[in-house]
């Protein structure tokens, strides 16, 4: 006999019986109360009246009540089969409603309560069949016993099955949302990327350009051979661009995760970004201090060359004088570098509060932040000063 709490899934427990309605158990338990009491009844009373009828059956009738009030039923049967066994005496299978009844109960409370009720349900009916059992050898009465310990029994393994099922599909469901959201965070932290690089990668060329070709005008008249390598630096920086942007498309198309993507550029690229700058009409003051770049991680040697990059891009877009200066030391455990260039107003916006239009400063608060650095960049009179600190080495608790 299966039975579910209101808040349980039916069709969880597996049974063909777990996923029959509920009116159909309580149906199927009052047919098997009806059954085992209507033939025992007739052997032990000569002639059963329509009273002793009633009270025999009234367990059955109590069936289809027993999910709504599980307690109430159980003290019903246990009430009608004291009352039975006393008017008519005991039958076989006399126990049978009082054990559904607690089966019910069973399958909805933890087992101490099952115990305890069984006990106390015992103590009521064993007595009163011991009593009125009519041989010595009592069977009835310990059929009484044996039939609330199976049914106590059923019920609580049935509970127990049911929580170990509904814990499997939390679990499975906890494991699936999980998934979800760590994809969707490796989606975010992918576009993320993308969108650093592709800036890193076509603001600076495109500034080189920009800034080449206005030089090739100005000149053309004035200076043909300055136009014509002002031209050569701008369409360099062009197929540059192409390039990177190609290498950036194949890195998005590749079908494996583990597929080789372009190496990133580091402080070994750093002299090509300046003479780039310098063809454009930037002059870099440059020191570098204890660079060992074999002693560099990846992620942080890739950050310095994007940190000057685009603040030397700025510098050219944005700065005065056309003149920026770069240093960069490398200590036991940290790189710290400087790009400083004088400025002149930035089209409004406070760049330490990170309201300075375009993405390149907030790209290079992310890229600092990713390998657990500091920045600060600010303007502090008529300079634009870009500091970082960048650690060399990483522990469980952040950086060292």
């Amino acid at each position: 006999m299966s039975d579910t709490s209101p808040t349980s899934a039916p069709a969880r427990s597996g049974s063909a019986l777990a996923r029959l309605p509920g009116w159909s158990r309580d149906l199927l338990a009052a047919l098997l109360v009806i059954v085992t009491t209507v033939g025992p009844l007739q052997r032990i009373v000569e002639e059963p009246t329509m009273r002793g009828y009633a009270l025999a059956l009234l367990p059955a009738a109590l069936m289809f009540a027993r999910r709504q009030w599980p307690w109430g039923v159980l003290i019903g049967c246990v009430a009608a089969y004291v009352a039975a066994t006393l008017v008519l005496g005991v039958s076989p299978f006399s126990a049978l409603a009082a054990g559904i009844a607690l089966f019910t109960i069973a399958t909805r409370h933890p087992r101490r309560t099952v115990i305890i009720t069984t006990l106390v349900v015992a103590a009521v009916m064993v007595p009163v069949a011991f009593m009125h059992e009519s041989t010595e050898q009592h069977p009835f009465t310990v059929l009484v016993l044996a039939t609330l310990a199976f049914f106590a029994a059923a019920g609580d393994a049935t509970r127990t099955r049911r929580a170990y099922i509904d814990q499997i599909v939390q679990r499975a469901e906890l494991a699936e949302q999980t998934r979800d959201a760590e994809a969707s965070r490796r989606v975010a932290e992918d576009r993320l990327r993308i969108a650093r690089d592709l800036h890193d990668a076509v603001a600076h060329q495109i500034s080189v350009v920009s800034l080449n070709t206005a030089a090739a005008d100005r000149t053309l008249t004035t200076d043909p051979d300055a136009a014509r390598a002002a031209l050569a630096t701008a369409r360099a920086a062009a197929r540059d661009v192409l390039g990177e942007i190609g290498d950036l498309l194949a890195t998005l198309r590749a079908a494996e995760e583990g597929a080789p993507r372009a190496p990133l550029p580091g402080i070994a690229q750093l002299d090509a970004l300046y003479a780039s700058l310098e063809a454009s009409g930037l002059h870099v003051t440059i020191r570098e201090e204890n660079l060992e770049p074999d002693l560099i991680p990846g992620a942080v040697d890739a950050t310095v060359y994007r940190l000057v990059q685009e603040s030397l891009t700025n510098a050219g877009k944005h700065g005065a004088d056309d003149r920026a200066h770069v240093w960069i030391s490398q200590g036991a455990d940290a790189i710290r570098l400087l790009v400083t260039n004088p400025t002149t107003a930035m089209n409004g916006g406070d760049p330490a509060a990170g309201d300075v239009p375009g993405h390149g400063i907030l790209g290079m608060r992310e890229r600092v932040a990713a390998v657990g650095g500091s920045i600060d960049i600010s303007r502090q009179g008529g300079t634009f000063r870009v500091s970082a600190d960048l650690p060399l080495r990483r522990t469980k608790g952040g950086t060292r």
